[in-house]
């Protein structure tokens, strides 16, 4: 069975994640204490989209491991960009805010085009 992008990259990136976990931990322990991996994990990649530099050599470091080709680990990246954008604009289709559990408030508009699911 293959893997989905996101587990390949937590098993490569094992150590930077554990020493990101610990950064955030340290910066802001009430807030964190109670996020769980996979919402740690959401928190790496949303930082990593802000800063090029580092999103290179995590795209390096993925791809050299020879796990993950650059077509999955652009696709991936791009899927968290659109999340990314969704958020902000609040712009979801019903399939999205049911499986993502979307609280009504944070849509502002429903779609059948905009989709990521």
């Amino acid at each position: 069975m293959d893997l989905l992008a996101p587990e390949i990259m937590k098993e490569i990136l094992a150590e930077d994640l554990n020493k990101f976990n610990k950064y955030v931990m340290e910066m802001n322990p009430i807030e964190f204490e109670t996020y769980n991996s996979e919402k740690l994990f959401s928190l790496y990649i949303f930082s990593l989209l802000d800063n090029a530099k580092a999103l290179k050599i995590v795209k390096k470091k993925c791809i050299d491991s020879g796990r993950i080709t650059g077509k999955k680990f652009n696709e991936f990246i791009y899927l968290s960009m659109k999340y990314i954008d969704k958020l902000n604009l609040g712009i979801w289709s019903f399939h999205e805010a049911t499986e993502l559990n979307i609280d009504v408030d944070d849509i502002k508009k429903l779609t059948l085009t905009y989709t990521i699911l």
